[in-house]
């Protein structure tokens, strides 16, 4: 399961396990996450599809053989072909981002890799493609919003965060058991009503943790805080509601589709 806080630009201390998001311990802010890659390719998926599969995959697994190749390798065996409504390359990439192989280096670079995004030294332009277009689609079968939990070992400032609005800032793990999202931490959690994150868990590398991903594009208003009441699942509870989407680097890369 996975989390790191909103703006993870700041302090990182790699103390991970398993590796996974949440296990990340940071100190920083609640905010929009300015310097994320939130490409959500409105408007250019075909175009970037075709750079993915043509030139993007292939560089990326040979620059990266023990790393991304490797793991996208391990991804292939577990996947023979595509399930529901996802492409063999959408369930690959599911299986990469919820492994430990990448996971933590892959959310910290697409938390600050904006500029690297637009001047073509980003590492994981086709991991950030197929997890972006695998949740799309599965959002397509699935409710529109949906509640789910994630605990951190993480702090943050309180300071006038209430009513504000905040982004991840990178793909998010989330879980629909508050009791496994607890096991991640009870430091910082976040109650979350996304309309934009899917459900994983079938095709996830830990299907027992039920996981809700939530896209780095999605936008939160913190519509309450509970510090330290007694009975509650986490000693500070921040309640995010959907805002909807901003996406700064919207087709950065690939130029917008024909009509």
């Amino acid at each position: 399961m996975m989390l790191i806080t909103a703006a993870l630009i700041l302090i990182v201390t790699c103390d991970v396990a398993l590796g996974r998001d949440h296990e990340v311990s940071v100190k920083g802010i609640l905010d929009m996450a300015l310097n994320s890659v939130d490409d959500q390719y409105d408007g250019c998926s075909k175009n970037m599809s075709d750079l993915v599969r043509t030139k993007y995959l292939h560089e990326e697994i040979s620059v990266n053989k023990s790393g991304f190749g490797k793991a996208w390798r391990d991804g292939e065996e577990q996947n023979p072909g595509p399930q529901d409504d996802l492409t063999r390359n959408n369930c690959i990439a599911i299986s990469v981002y919820t492994g430990s192989k990448v996971h933590n280096e892959f959310i910290i670079d697409v938390r600050i890799g904006k500029q690297a995004y637009k001047k073509q030294t980003f590492k994981w332009y086709s991991l950030q493609f197929f997890l972006t277009e695998a949740m799309q689609s599965l959002k397509k079968t699935q409710n529109k919003c949906k509640l789910s939990y994630r605990g951190t070992r993480d702090s943050f400032q309180q300071r006038n965060v209430l009513k504000k609005e905040i982004r991840f800032g990178s793909f998010a793990s989330s879980s629909r058991v508050k009791n496994v999202a607890k096991r991640f931490g009870n430091l910082s959690c976040f109650e979350i009503y996304t309309c934009h994150g899917a459900d994983v868990t079938k095709y996830s590398e830990h299907p027992r943790e039920k996981e809700v991903l939530i896209p780095p594009y999605e936008k939160f208003i913190i519509t309450a805080i509970r510090n330290g009441q007694k009975g509650d699942w986490c000693e500070t509870v921040y309640t995010l509601k959907s805002s909807g989407i901003q996406s700064n680097l919207n087709c950065a890369v690939a130029p917008f589709d024909s009509q």
